[in-house]
Parts: structure tokens; sequence; C-alpha cells
């Protein structure tokens, strides 16, 4: 037997008589171990050389012998624990420990600042790994916050400002209404180290006019001298320069798709490569040719621990846990909501009555009058789109449709909040006399709407200038347009050119009762003090590169 399995079997042995010295006898042994009498005296055998325990048996069956305990067998466990977590043992480290609360303290405890070799190195836990890290696939927030530090656009949005700043280009001017130029940075290099061309960028923006609509005004790419671009559009577009800057529009080697793993371990310009993509980690390390400042942390390595989800909101990152993990380094309402959807696909929700009765009976206040304290210290009400905006008409309960008996939502995987939503919405519901049918898809296929549903749980969230992000968000999601059985042209060429009401038009959205907001969520980090730099983003992350450690007092030496 491996020392892991048999130090495993005595910790079970340890914690069954609770440490205490004991008079037993194999057979009693042999069902507390799950194993035959023979084995067992192996089993004793072997934790005796090791010096655990004592066994003097008693001849005779019967007769009880004596079981003497050495070694403290919560000690041993823990220092196994330590031994799977470096080694990244997560589902053997679940099997021995077992409390989830536990193995919680244990990981945040493990994951502190450390250094090595010099460099400096931050963990983070989170509940999902990222399957898929290529700009152009549906992307969730996490993976578009990635995104920002692994690629670069021509452009980059200023989230706290709101501006759009230079990126791969330091300057552009529209030439007219619908052609603009954009003058690259020389010497940009791609992590796999061969210099920017402008090949890639003609590449990269043709693709984006075929994956997604908002770039498919995209008529032609050309450069008319080394390190200029001419982008001519097939309409007016006053917002092409935040598109460029949005997430989706970042650069690729014109090559990519002849790169092996290239979704898992994408290639771009930006602060950090991509060193490992695994299904229990994802590490990115510091590109030390990045044209900006390059990054102050040397390496970022997110643990996924997908047992601990219920323990974490999926809002939550979690970082250089130590004696104080619970400390917030910063928390804020997030710009967006979690929202319904009801599908003008399906019947039930063609129906205004239905419609109207599940917008009333299932408020905001409803459904958090009948969920767990950990979420209502998460959760706000949703009135709106936004925190501040206040659409949502206060109903009066209308009365339930006779006919109505069952409804089905649909929702993606790996999201727990979404899940104990719907667990809130069935238990209400059912007090209604309706049963709620829960549907649980892969995300592409949730983006895409390509599912038979009445109900849609979604989210989304927006970053400044929201005029522009509210906008282009939605749109960008095909579920939106499907539920709405509308293609939103007129609105399209209206937000190019700047002259749409995006308030306006989202509480008409709500007022059609096909959107529905229930909750807003606080965003929030944890994690030492020491750490400085951190403004959390939109997405609920922040800026790797501008993260840095301050010494602590303890460490500090005193004059």
């Amino acid at each position: 037997m491996s020392s892991a399995r048999l130090q495993t079997q005595f910790v079970r042995l340890w914690q069954h008589f609770q440490g205490l010295d004991s008079e037993t006898n194999l057979q009693h042994i042999a069902d507390t171990l799950f194993c035959s009498r023979r084995h067992v005296r192996t089993l004793l055998n072997n934790m005796q050389a090791e010096g655990w325990l004592s066994w003097q048996a008693e001849a005779g069956r019967g007769k009880r012998s004596s079981l003497l305990f050495h070694v403290n067998g919560l000690e041993l466990q823990q220092a196994q624990a330590e031994r799977l977590l470096k080694e990244e043992s997560i589902e053997k480290l679940v099997s021995l420990v077992g409390d989830k609360e536990a193995i919680r303290q244990l990981v945040l405890s493990e994951l502190e600042r450390s250094y090595r070799q010099g460099k400096n190195l931050l963990r983070i836990i989170y509940y999902r790994d990222f399957p898929t890290l290529l700009p152009g696939a549906p992307m969730r927030r996490s993976e578009i916050h990635l995104m920002s530090q692994i690629f670069n656009g021509l452009t980059h949005i200023n989230e706290e400002k709101g501006e759009v700043e230079d990126g791969l280009a330091h300057h552009w001017q529209a030439i007219s209404d619908s052609e603009w130029r954009f003058y690259l940075r020389p010497a940009i290099y791609f992590h796999h180290g061969r210099e920017m061309l402008v090949d890639d960028i003609i590449h990269s923006l043709h693709r984006l006019s075929t994956c997604w609509p908002l770039f498919s005004h995209i008529e032609s790419v050309t450069s008319p001298q080394p390190y200029v671009i001419d982008i001519k559009l097939n309409q007016p577009d006053k917002q092409f320069p935040w598109l460029l800057g949005s997430p989706h529009a970042a650069i690729l080697p014109k090559e990519w798709k002849s790169i092996e793993n290239f979704h898992k371990l994408p290639i771009g310009t930006g602060p950090y490569h991509v060193e490992k993509n695994l299904p229990q980690k994802l590490t990115i390390s510091a590109f030390d040719r990045y044209f900006g400042f390059r990054a102050l942390l040397d390496e970022v390595t997110i643990w996924v621990v997908p047992e601990l989800s219920e323990q974490m909101v999926c809002t939550t990152l979690k970082m250089d846990g130590d004696k104080h993990h619970n400390d917030s380094l910063e928390s804020r309402m997030e710009e967006g909501c979690y929202f319904l959807l009801m599908d003008q696909r399906s019947t039930l929700s063609q129906r205004e009555d239905v419609c109207k009765w599940l917008c009333s009976f299932l408020t905001p206040v409803n459904l958090l009058a009948h969920c767990e304290t950990f979420y209502q210290r998460h959760w706000a009400p949703a009135y709106g789109l936004l925190l501040h905006w206040h659409h949502s008409k206060m109903l009066a309960a209308l009365p339930k449709p006779e006919d109505l008996t069952e409804i089905t939502v649909t929702f993606y995987r790996q999201h727990h909040e979404f899940f104990a939503i719907s667990q809130i919405m069935k238990r209400v519901l059912a007090a209604q006399g309706v049963e709620l049918k829960i549907n649980i898809i892969e995300y592409d296929d949730w983006f895409n709407g390509a599912a038979e549903s009445d109900i849609w749980l979604a989210t989304a969230n927006f970053f400044k200038p929201l005029e522009f992000s509210i906008f282009a968000t939605l749109y960008e999601m095909p579920l939106l347009r499907k539920c709405l059985g509308v293609t939103l042209e007129s609105e399209l060429q209206q937000w190019r050119d700047r002259e749409f009401d995006v308030e306006a038009w989202c509480e008409g959205l709500i007022d059609s009762h096909v959107f529905h907001p229930i909750f807003h969520h606080w965003l929030e980090l944890q994690g030492q003090r020491t750490m400085r730099g951190v403004r959390m983003n939109t997405f609920g992350w922040f800026d790797f590169k501008s993260a840095w450690f301050k010494l602590s007092e303890d460490n500090t030496q005193k004059p």
C-alpha cells in the first residue's frame, strides 16, 4: 500500500478512536477500515513500522488487544493535505479531508503571496476552468477579463473614465463618415516571438467582420504604407474607435488556426502570456517584450476548485489567503443585473397574461424573501438594468392564468447563482400550482438561444461608457434578439450615429414584459492587506499588471 493510502487509513482509525489508547479487536478494526481481518494485520504492522501506533495483540478469538497511538492523526492529515495541495491533486484532497469548509481554509492558507527565485507570484481560487480563451467565441465575463491581459486591440477603453485610449494604434482619425485611419506602434511582438505585421491586423479585422455582428459593416482593410491601416465601412459609425477597443476586437497572429491548442493556449501581444491551461489551474506569466509597462506581478495562477463552488459566490475572488483571509480588499455593486427573458418563440411566453403574471409574481422582493441569508447579503432588488434605474412598474398582484401548470426555465452550466435562483423560483411557483422545469445547457448554446424554453435566466455586466457597452453587449447576444423576435437594425444604426437613447430602450424592454430584472449583486475581492494597485473592474476582476505587494509591517525592520 502506498504511504498516502496508509496515512488515510491511519487517520480514519485515529478519528474513530478519537486518538485515545483503546482496547479492541481485529474484527472491530477491520470493520472500521472496511477491509478483511487478514489485511488489517498487514495495515497495523505497516502503521507500527512507521511509528504511528503500537498494536499489542492478545491470542485467542474474542480477546481484546491494546491499540496505542503515538502520532496525532489530524497533524498527519494536515501534512498529507498540504502535500496533495502542492501536487494539485484536488480530487484526492477532497477525498482525504471530506469537509469542504476545512478544504477552503486549507487552500486559502496555502495560496499566499510567495516568491520563487526572486519572482513575485499571485494565486487566486476560482470555481471553474477556462477551456476556451479564443477571441470571437462566446465569452463569459471572466474570459473577457482574461482577454484584456493576453491580447490587445487597436484601441483600448479606459473603464474608469469611459474614454477610448491608444492600444496597438497610437493615433487615429476619421477620413470620412465611413473611413478610419489608424497609425500603428512599431516593434510590437507576439508571445511566440514574432513581430506583429500589418497582415495580422488585416486578417484579425476580416475575421471579426464574419463572427461578430457589430463588426459586419467592415468592408475593407488596407495598408497604404507601413504602420498605417485604413478601414472602410459600408455605413457610418461614430462608435468605431470604441468598438475596436471592446473585448472581442483582439489582434491575433494570422497563422493562429495552424497553432496547436490555440483556443486553450492563445498567443497575443498583451502583458501576460498563457503558460498552462489545465482543468485544475490556469497560469499566465509576464511578457517581458510587452510594448507597455512591464507587469509588476511575474506570474498569476488561478487554481480551479469546483468542489468549493457552493461556498463561493461566483462574483467573489479569493486571493493570497492568510489568517485574515476574510478581509475584503474592495467591493462594489455591479453595473448590470440578473434578469429573466420571456422567449417569444414559446407559445406560453407569447401570451400577455402569462408574462404579466410572471412579472407581477416573480418580483425581486418576493424572490429575495425566499432565498438563504447567504444570498441576501450579496443580492439587491433590481428594478432596472442599472442600479440607479427604476423602470419596473410595481404591478399589483395579478391572478394566475388557470391553465398555467408548468413552465420551463433555461440557464447554463457552472453558475451556482443561476441554480440557486432557479430553486427559489421552483419553490415559489410550486406554491401557486406551477411546476418549474429546469433545463441546464452549455454556455455556447445558451448564448445563441439554441434550446426550447419559456424563460431564460440571464446576466450582463457593462463598462463605461455605458451608452456604448449596454447596447453593444445586449446586441451581441443572439439569445436576446431571438427572445425579442426582432433584428434591432434600426436601433443599431441609431447607436452607430450616437443618437440612441439606451435608457429609454431598456425601459421599453421592461414595459414589454419580455425583459424582467431581478437582482443586482455585489462583486468582492478578498485577500491580503499587503496587496496594492488593485482596482476592481466591472467584471469583478482587476488589472494584474498593475498589482503589487507592499512589505507587511511584521517584515519591515525598524531603524
